[in-house]
């Protein structure tokens, strides 16, 4: 079951890469006027300690994070309902496998005594080979609208260029640029 899920992940990604690299946007409005950004593995839905998230895919969530801080357009938001944008990234990969495994203490919601649990994590995933970087903008409620930018790049989170990130500072740069080019008389 969870391989046909990541699997149909998988090719749901590929056609969204595909559809990006043929459609050429005009930066929306939004996202010149964001001011908090959150980064998040792609499709992690703010889990950044899920143990399901790939030890590259956290990198790449803090190397952008550095990045976005060094640039300045946007702060950083703690937590990512304080967002204006959500930036997701995802590390290349064609297929990968993980094993690990959880412990916790619980306690029991009528007031007994904690009580630990581990067990075994397994699983695997299926998806594009060239690295992901993604913008979405954050709605009330919390859910994602977008994406309003997106790129793929065989090695485009790799450091220190992020080619991916650099590029979409590119892009934000010059669209404010032309939006204060418009504003002038």
């Amino acid at each position: 079951m969870q391989a046909r899920r990541s699997f149909f992940v998988g090719l749901v990604l590929l056609a969204s890469v595909a559809l990006a690299q043929t459609k050429q946007q005009k930066t929306p409005q939004l996202l010149l006027n964001g001011q908090y950004v959150y980064v998040e593995p792609l499709l992690g839905d703010g889990k950044f300690a899920d143990p399901n998230v790939s030890p590259e895919d956290r990198q790449a969530v803090t190397d952008v994070s550095h990045a976005i801080e060094k640039w300045g357009q946007y702060k950083l938001a703690a937590r990512r309902n304080e967002a204006d944008l959500v930036i997701s990234v995802r590390k290349g990969r064609v297929a990968s496998t993980y094993r690990g495994g959880h412990a916790g203490i619980h306690t029991s919601p009528t007031g007994g005594h904690p009580t630990t649990e581990a067990g075994p994590i397994t699983g695997d995933e299926a998806g594009p080979k060239q690295d992901l970087l993604w913008v979405f903008a954050l709605n009330p409620d919390g859910t994602l609208a977008g994406p309003y930018w997106k790129n793929a790049q065989d090695h485009g989170l790799e450091t220190p260029n992020l080619a991916l990130f650099q590029q979409f500072r590119k892009d934000i740069s010059e669209a404010i640029a032309a939006q204060n080019k418009k504003r002038k008389p």
